[in-house]
């Protein structure tokens, strides 16, 4: 009978491996000191398998690297019959492969026998397209066999451990989205219906703290530099953070926020909202919130916008030239006179800058300019 206080501390110690995968192996040793085993691993078999995908309560590096090196990505006799087996199977050596069949294996000799593993009861825990994860508790040469109370035992714990492996998935992504949050080369902010602010990335901060900002943040509640814009701002985040129809926020929409003379007139801040949570109503009375990107348009072109269009668009650089100039505001005589060409020659080379872009019309061809011109990112 296992002490409801050893139980718990197991569990405990599988729940914060979720969150610092560092403790696994502290975690499943203790799976195996539970059931009295000579070892116990938690592994991933599937394709690119790497030293991470292996926790071993009591690894032997010699043994890790052999396994790595002679299993990653193949079909050993153990993993072989777990391939088409249902998640969620408690299995027994005996059951799964049988003695026998086992024992003759190269498997068994050269990798179970030497680490004393001769009586095993497993679980299939998880499964992620081509790959499963495993739980698997081994006793040695001179203990006892597994027993039904054994098996019940490691169902209730298999599946503690599959939950705390997913919540680990998923902390890891969600890390993994907010650090390229962080990197993003334009501004983020999280924001209730109210305006408050819930978080934000640098470049957004950068934004807010800006003198001249037409956008700005006081005691963490957003403003814009006019009344106007502030109650635009205020509707189209109220109206993604509202529930329509008891099932789906609003779209949220665009605003244009410019410059004020005082500071830098040429920097303007298009400002996109959108609702932060999927289809369907925020569960537990949890508040709705609505995420805001910023990023700054300059009427002046960044520097290596010609490049870039000619990049992008697989222009001449004749051509980037003359589009760039358009881009600027000149007209297509005057952009023919800058660049030291005929006027008819200019319309030549516009034909094909329409072809090119799949434009029509310059003012088309300006606004797809405008919009695909490199960020800006101030030091």
């Amino acid at each position: 009978m296992i002490r409801p206080e050893l139980l718990f501390g197991v569990i405990d110690m599988i729940y914060a491996a979720a969150f610092e995968p560092s403790q696994w192996q502290v975690a499943i040793d203790q799976v195996r000191v539970m059931f009295h085993g000579s070892a116990a691993c938690f592994v991933r078999s599937g394709p690119d398998l790497v030293p991470t995908d292996v926790i071993n309560a009591n690894p032997d590096p010699t043994f890790q690297r052999r396994y790595i090196e002679e299993h990653a990505g193949r079909s050993d006799i153990y993993t072989s019959a777990l391939e088409a087996a249902p998640v969620g199977l408690i299995y027994s050596d005996s059951e799964l492969i049988g003695n026998d069949v086992l024992r003759r294996s190269r498997f068994w000799n050269e990798w179970m026998a030497p680490q004393d593993m001769y009586s095993g009861l497993g679980s299939k825990l998880l499964e992620f397209g081509p790959s499963f994860w495993f739980l698997d508790v081994q006793r040695g040469r001179n203990q006892r066999a597994f027993d039904a109370a054994d098996a019940e035992l490691l169902q209730f714990v298999g599946q503690h451990v599959a939950r705390a492996a997913e919540l680990g998935r998923r902390f890891q992504s969600a890390q993994m989205l907010a650090s390229s949050y962080a990197h993003l080369p334009f501004g983020v902010l999280l924001v209730d219906a109210h305006l408050r602010i819930v978080h934000m990335n640098e470049v957004a901060e950068d934004i807010l703290m800006r003198q001249g900002s037409p956008l700005r943040a006081k005691s963490r509640v957003l403003a814009t530099a006019d009344a106007r814009s502030t109650v635009t701002l205020q509707k189209l985040v109220a109206d993604t953070c509202a529930v329509h129809n008891d099932v789906a926020p609003g779209l949220g929409g665009d605003l244009l926020l410019r410059a004020g003379e005082a500071d830098d007139p040429s920097i303007d801040i298009v400002l996109s909202v959108g609702p932060a949570v999927g289809k369907g109503v925020s569960r537990g009375g949890q508040p709705r919130h609505a995420v805001i990107y910023l990023r700054e348009m300059s009427l002046a072109l960044p520097s290596g916008f010609e490049d870039h269009a000619r990049k992008l668009f697989e222009l001449t650089p004749t051509e980037a030239r003359l589009a760039a100039g358009l881009a600027r505001g000149l007209t297509l005589k005057d952009a023919a006179i800058h660049q030291g060409i005929r006027f008819s020659t200019a319309r030549f080379y516009l034909n094909d800058i329409f072809r090119k872009t799949r434009t029509n019309q310059q003012s088309q061809l300006v606004a797809l300019l405008k919009s695909t011109q490199p960020l800006i990112r101030r030091g």
